[in-house]
């Protein structure tokens, strides 16, 4: 059933429409994607697996719509994600069309776009390197009163999420737009995103009691500046940090020593604990003499 419906979606994204499937496991901070749904399934499943590749990849995700499609994308993540918990720690935020974008037609856009920059810079503060948006955009026509203001807003969405370096996926309902429009928020939009991706070869999951992040799957030279990134993000708002390696199945000599070199960069009064540690990565801190005075073991 999955293949058929991705099928499904793939044509009707590509052949008869400009623009390409987007790779969310090497998404440029910045891109700016779009998807053009027939059902309620199949728009869960493309916010599924954007919003699933968002979160394993450390950055923190904000979904807007309704209820039932907040209902719906829980069901939908996979258990490795742990969606319950990403919400308790706020890397995952649920919000509705109404109080993301306002319910009546804004006087200027830039007021819209100033709200975006604020998310994004609010986002560094909680500890996240990254914010990527997964958006119902179906009130987005009624709201700003035309279609030709709705393809300015997208054309001008494109320009600021490069700026602040916010990715999204503007998730529209296919029945209720005539082809013409299509095709013009198309070739606002830099690709579509997929209703199906790789599993992540590792997740990188923020906690907050204690402060740090919880590092499952496989790190090496494929994915370890993920790695980098979150524990700098993190350790910018707090230094004492405390990462989970309890899920770890593999970490190459270049992730371990991330590790030591985010630990070395800490303040005096920061330090970098180390729990759920496989052998592994011990024989490599004790062969390699990768160890640090701010790189602990927990007790």
């Amino acid at each position: 059933m999955v293949a058929a419906a991705t099928e499904s979606y793939s044509d009707r994204m590509g052949p008869g429409r400009q623009g390409t499937t987007a790779v969310l496991d090497s998404l440029v901070p910045g891109t700016h994607l779009c998807a053009f749904h027939r059902d309620d399934d199949e728009q869960t499943r493309v916010a599924a697996t954007f919003i699933g590749q968002g979160l394993s990849d450390g950055d923190q995700l904000m979904y807007v719509g309704t209820d039932d499609q907040v209902h719906a994308l829980l069901r939908a993540l996979p258990d490795e994600v742990d969606a319950r918990s990403a919400l308790a720690v706020g890397q995952l935020l649920v919000t509705s069309f109404a109080d993301a974008y306002g319910t009546r037609r804004p006087g200027d856009l830039t007021t819209v776009a100033d709200g975006f920059r604020a998310a994004a810079e609010l986002s560094r503060t909680r500890g996240f390197a990254g914010l990527r948006v997964a958006a119902q955009m179906d009130g987005l026509v009624p709201l700003l009163g035309s279609s030709e203001e709705v393809v300015r807003w997208e054309r001008m969405s494109t320009g600021l999420q490069r700026e602040i370096g916010v990715s999204s996926v503007c998730l529209y309902d296919a029945s209720r737009l005539d082809e013409e429009l299509l095709d013009l928020l198309a070739g606002e939009h830099s690709g579509f995103s997929p209703q199906v991706s790789p599993t992540p070869q590792a997740r990188f999951l923020a906690l907050e009691h204690p402060w740090g992040l919880r590092i499952s799957g496989e790190v090496d030279l494929a994915n370890r500046e993920l790695l980098r990134r979150m524990l700098l993000a993190r350790g910018a708002v707090l230094p004492q940090l405390h990462v989970d390696l309890t899920g770890l199945a593999f970490a190459d000599v270049g992730s371990v020593s991330i590790l030591r070199s985010v630990a070395a960069e800490l303040p005096d009064d920061g330090w970098l604990v180390l729990s759920g540690v496989p052998d592994g990565v011990r024989r490599i801190l004790a062969v390699t003499g990768l160890g640090h005075e701010r790189l602990r073991f927990a007790s």
